[in-house]
């Protein structure tokens, strides 16, 4: 079901003065805009996206939600787009250099003949992200918004994890996001990432089982070592449930208090959209 919550403060005649983000991955297309004057967010939508969609339909979805939304016809201060793909790769700062980044981005991807590359630096540890975004795709966005930042979902994923679980007293800390048919794991100590992996899943013992096998491999305690889980989980599904037998400290990614948010967005599980939230982190 399509999802919109707008604060009243809102004013589409001000947009110019607005920031959006915008998510977009095979599942569905979500985006969200702030008020810079009080960091809070005003307005969320989303689209889900329902049955077998590759990235052709993808494509032609995009334009046909870009060229029929209100909100996305209007002009903002500045546009982040997020691609939840699992097509990326990191590189720790001191190898990184941008004439290199296919062969860093080969190194365990395929970059297809219609993708292009896109990197971004991952403020909280010194690493980059480079990923893929489908060059048509790419174009639709910029057709639309024009000058666009693009970035992948995973350094969302990391930024918030860095800002708001390292050095809090916590050893180490786990945390998994789901899209789609694909989940990502990242561990944090302190200051430092210690592991980021996507696994692709078919059932839901395979979320449990990729998560077990983490904290299996890297020796995590399961009755200390904590793990957040965001993206699109329902809280109610039995995969949590099964965690918690394993992982004493299991729960649900929580809004980043460093924004300040709507209270229409109170009916929704802030948890599916945190990725997209904590865009703003990355720039």
């Amino acid at each position: 079901m399509d999802i919109v919550f707008i604060d009243e403060t809102f004013d589409i005649n001000q947009t110019e003065n607005y920031h959006i983000s915008i998510q977009a991955g095979l599942n569905g297309y979500s985006f969200s805009i702030l008020d810079p004057i009080r960091s809070k967010y005003i307005l969320l939508r989303h689209f889900p996206f329902r049955g077998s969609m590759t990235t052709s339909l993808l494509e032609d979805k995009i334009i046909d939600i870009q060229n029929n939304d209100e909100f996305l016809k209007k002009e903002y201060k500045s546009v982040l787009f997020s691609y939840l793909s699992p097509k990326y790769t990191l590189i720790p700062g001191p190898l990184f250099n941008k004439d290199n980044l296919r062969t860093f981005f080969e190194f365990n991807q395929v970059l297809d003949d219609l993708d292009e590359i896109h990197y971004n630096r991952i403020k909280g540890t010194d690493a980059f992200n480079i990923f893929a975004i489908p060059a048509e795709l790419s174009g639709i966005v910029h057709r639309s918004f024009g000058n666009v930042n693009f970035f992948s979902h995973i350094t969302p994923l990391i930024e918030n994890g860095l800002v708001n679980y390292g050095g809090r007293g916590f050893q180490k800390v786990a945390i998994a996001n789901k899209y789609g048919n694909y989940l990502d794991i990242a561990v944090i100590e302190g200051d430092k990432l210690l592991l980021c992996n996507t696994f692709p899943w078919k059932k839901e013992e395979d979320l449990v089982y990729f998560i077990l096998y983490i904290y299996d491999q890297l020796k995590l305690n399961g009755e200390e070592t904590p793990l957040i889980i965001s993206g699109d989980l329902p809280k109610d599904s039995g995969v949590y449930e099964k965690l918690r037998n394993y992982i004493r400290k299991t729960g649900f990614e929580r809004r980043n208090i460093r924004f300040n948010y709507s209270y229409t967005f109170n009916d929704v599980d802030i948890h599916w959209f945190t990725n997209l939230f904590n865009l703003r982190l990355c720039v």
